[in-house]
């Protein structure tokens, strides 16, 4: 074979793999949004379509690969400034929330990532010779696993936030997120109650389910107080429902479709509730001004008894989780993330990307094994 025709069976390999990754990518995510697995095909379509227009030598492209290569240089730089931003935030964090290992998250990676920088060096001044070197280079693969497992989590949940933003729903259920001592509703849980009046009024939904139970040290049930809240600044007490049992995200979801299940629901509005809103300024009654155009409502029928398809309504961090909770339980709802304080979120995004992790463990270990082995098995083995 000669040297320009195999150059043109690279250059048509290269565009046919492009192509069917970006109709694979596109196919899934249209059909099912709440796969985590639809990031994956986007960055792989992504690769492959950069790396077809640069064999094809389009416009921009060297620009493109020299951004790259800085990226790459600068790689450990940035490391270190990721690392104590997030050691910045850890500490931040303990000042204003609890020492719980949660919040602690941001700290403990921003330390991680320091002593994994720091791990080849102590290697070679310990006289770790080529095997130490080639144990640490698996490690260092391994978090080159992570870091992608965890990119790819937080960019799918911005493409997600978007795909989502026009659906239909029937219904919305608002997910507590604990109470003050007082039993008052702190802001965070506001966030979400302000947001789901917002998307109510947008969509046009038929009820507004609160659902959050009471807390062993709670003087009342989070769903309870939501409610209250809600009928407080102008909600319509007939279309509020509180789900007052449930103590984790799964329990919320699961016993609001039991509760939407047996219980008669309002007409649909023939107009957004908007329209309705009281005259008198109200923060968590007023829907968000001018932000999205209302979303026409479904005349589909949900699943499992429910009376179409719904929306999840709970912190921007937790979004994503509780999209891909409600498709693991056959429930048809999508989900949206209400404002959170900026502090907060990275500790709080990090415990969601572990609890996704955690919900498949064996796969994850099994492909960090498989990441993480050879290049040490490969030199123990000729050394």
């Amino acid at each position: 074979m000669t040297p320009g025709l195999l150059k043109i069976t690279v250059i048509v390999a290269l565009v046919a793999v492009a192509v069917v990754l970006v109709l694979l990518a596109v196919r899934r995510t249209r059909s099912e949004p709440r796969r985590l697995s639809n990031g994956v095909l986007i960055g792989l379509a992504a690769l492959s379509t950069g790396e077809a227009l640069s064999a094809l030598g389009a416009p921009g492209t060297s620009m493109i690969s020299a951004l790259a290569v800085l990226i790459v240089v600068l790689g450990p730089l940035l490391v270190v400034v990721l690392a104590v931003l997030l050691i910045m935030n850890g500490v931040q964090m303990i000042k204003r929330e609890s020492r719980s290992l949660g919040n602690l998250l941001s700290l403990l990676l921003g330390i991680g990532l320091l002593g994994l920088g720091a791990l080849p060096v102590v290697v070679l001044a310990l006289g770790g010779g080529a095997r130490g070197l080639a144990v640490t280079v698996g490690i260092g693969l391994v978090a080159a696993y992570a870091g992608f497992a965890l990119v790819n989590f937080l960019v799918y949940a911005q493409i997600y936030r978007r795909l989502v933003r026009g659906a239909p729903a029937d219904w919305l259920v608002v997910l507590g997120s604990g109470l003050g001592a007082d039993g008052r509703v702190p802001p965070l849980l506001a966030s979400r109650v302000r947001t789901g009046l917002a998307e109510a009024a947008r969509r046009r939904v038929r009820v507004v389910v609160m659902s959050g139970g009471r807390g062993s040290d709670e003087v009342v049930a989070e769903g309870e107080a939501m409610a209250a809240l809600a009928v407080e600044h102008g909600a319509d007490p007939s279309r509020v429902l509180v789900e007052g049992r449930s103590t984790d995200t799964e329990e919320n979801l699961r016993f609001t479709r039991e509760l939407l299940a047996s219980t008669p629901l309002p007409a649909p509005l023939p107009a957004p509730l908007a329209t309705l809103a009281p005259a008198r300024p109200a923060p968590l009654g007023t829907p968000l001004p001018g932000t999205r155009p209302p979303v026409e409502p479904s005349a589909a029928t949900g699943s499992g008894g429910l009376p179409g398809p719904g929306l999840i309504v709970t912190s921007n961090y937790h979004a994503m989780r509780a999209a891909v909770l409600a498709r693991k339980l056959g429930i048809d709802a999508q989900a949206v993330g209400s404002p959170t304080a900026g502090y907060y979120w990275p500790s709080a995004v990090l415990r969601e990307f572990v609890a996704l992790l955690a919900e498949h463990p064996w796969w994850h270990l099994t492909a960090a094994l498989l990441v993480g082995i050879p290049v040490p098995a490969l030199v123990f083995a000729l050394s």
